[in-house]
């Protein structure tokens, strides 16, 4: 008796499958099997799927006992939907396609994390456009400010604010810079020599008065003693200015919650930075002798240089910055796998070089050091190797070196390759999209429907 053969339609495309094959898929209770069952779905016989035909092809292959493939051409992730919809787990795949198709899924996952901010970034960017035109006057003020504070290219102004932002951003770093070189630094001239010795300058005076010549009893002005150039100051004062208010602007047309105001990094920097720098100036009110010499307050000192995180809200909307932060953020396992076994090796071949009978090993911890500039292939040069096992040491280690970076910074740079491909075609899309909003014209009754959301999958 001939076994009963089901005809099935798969876009246009017949295929004649055995009941056995019909049954198998039935009890897989997926989606194709609600169609098998559903008796409407069928005419004259045959069963209708709206499917890639070409992606069947290796489905039915699977039910028919052989393995499974990937048909070459096809995206994995459309495959991925089709195991799906026949009710096949990704898991029963041919090894020589199961590589391909876990990269697939890894780089997917990857990507999420890009697309889920930029989403947000965008839903953000859209809803701010939409306030500005549609709801209260002081909403209207907040959106269109907002947008002139984190959206250099909506408007002209929001770029010269750019721009002059940077100015001052440069500016201050300039001078925290210039003020530690002897070439911005002077002498100190009398009205700073009396803060300096307060009370005691009378016994200082007469080198200030022409009466040092002749009373060889008068002690010595300390020659370690300066101070920076008066324009430092000046630029000092003026950044410290602009930059307070800024970020009080920022605060005022901050068009969210307050407490995700806080919860911004760059904010934070902005708020300890000024601080750091106020409690500078009213520990020099305090004690004016700490402005020219080395005292307790130097650690306030050192926390200037958080002036430099600035840099940060200059680039944090250029795509080569942002895809580098993705990129470490994916790459998060590997750097910290690529940090173990650095450290495993200076631990191991640190002790080796040092028990290795080199004098030119003082200690274990020098021997770290030596290491780790060696595994980074940067070799200072101040710690060399002089004997034949030291030096057979040192060539393990650069060797390891090589193949521990060599293994694990090309997963980095691969995740910044794909997360740069996928930015620029989101940044083609989202600008369309940008472009239809600001062509709306809503009027004060009308409050536009925010689009939605673009994704590299539905250009």
């Amino acid at each position: 008796m001939e076994e009963k053969r089901i005809e099935i339609d798969v876009n246009g495309q017949k295929f004649k499958i055995s009941q056995d094959i019909v049954d198998k898929i039935i009890l897989s209770d997926c989606e194709a099997s609600k169609i098998f069952l559903d008796k409407k779905s069928t005419e004259d016989n045959v069963v209708y799927f709206e499917r890639n035909a070409g992606l069947f092809g290796s489905i039915l292959c699977y039910y028919q006992g052989r393995t499974l493939h990937v048909p070459s051409g096809f995206c994995p992730g459309e495959f991925k939907d089709e195991l799906k919809f026949w009710g096949i787990d990704p898991k029963h795949l041919s090894k020589c396609c199961m590589g391909q198709f876990i990269t697939f899924c890894d780089d997917q996952d990857v990507l999420q994390i890009l697309e889920n901010d930029q989403i947000k970034k965008e839903q953000n960017k859209t809803e701010l456009i939409t306030r500005k035109e549609s709801e209260g006057m002081w909403k209207c003020i907040q959106a269109k400010g907002w947008l002139v504070l984190e959206e250099p290219s909506t408007s002209i102004l929001a770029k010269v604010y750019f721009f002059t932002s940077a100015l001052f951003v440069l500016a201050s770093i300039f001078g925290l810079v210039c003020q530690t070189h002897p070439s911005f630094r002077r002498k100190l001239i009398q009205s700073e020599w009396e803060e300096y010795f307060g009370d005691d300058f009378d016994a200082y005076k007469g080198h200030f008065d022409g009466s040092n010549t002749a009373n060889t009893t008068i002690p010595p002005l300390p020659e370690m003693v300066s101070t920076k150039l008066d324009f430092l100051y000046y630029i000092e004062f003026i950044t410290v200015a602009y930059f307070t208010v800024e970020i009080i602007t920022r605060f005022v047309l901050f068009p969210y919650k307050y407490t995700s105001f806080f919860c911004d990094f760059l904010n934070l920097v902005d708020i300890f930075s000024l601080v750091v720098m106020f409690s500078i100036y009213f520990a020099n009110l305090a004690n004016p002798k700490d402005k020219y010499e080395k005292s307790i307050f130097d650690i306030i000192h050192c926390l200037q240089i958080v002036r430099i995180f600035r840099l940060f809200r200059l680039v944090k909307n250029f795509t080569g910055f942002r895809v580098l932060m993705y990129a470490v953020r994916a790459s998060g396992f590997e750097v910290l796998l690529m940090s173990m076994f650095l450290v495993v090796a200076m631990l191991m071949f640190g002790a080796f070089a040092f028990f290795s009978g080199d004098t030119a090993f003082p200690s274990i911890p020098d021997s770290f050091w030596w290491a780790v500039v060696t595994m980074t292939t940067v070799g200072y040069g101040d710690m060399v190797p002089t004997i034949g096992l030291s030096k057979c040491i040192g060539g393990l280690c650069a060797i390891t070196g090589v193949c521990l970076l060599a293994v694990i910074i090309p997963i980095f740079v691969n995740n910044f390759v794909m997360f740069y491909n996928y930015s620029k075609v989101w940044r083609t899309a989202s600008e369309n999209d940008y472009a239809n909003v600001s062509k709306a014209r809503p009027n004060s009754c009308h409050k536009i429907v925010p689009h939605t959301k673009v994704t590299p999958q539905s250009i």
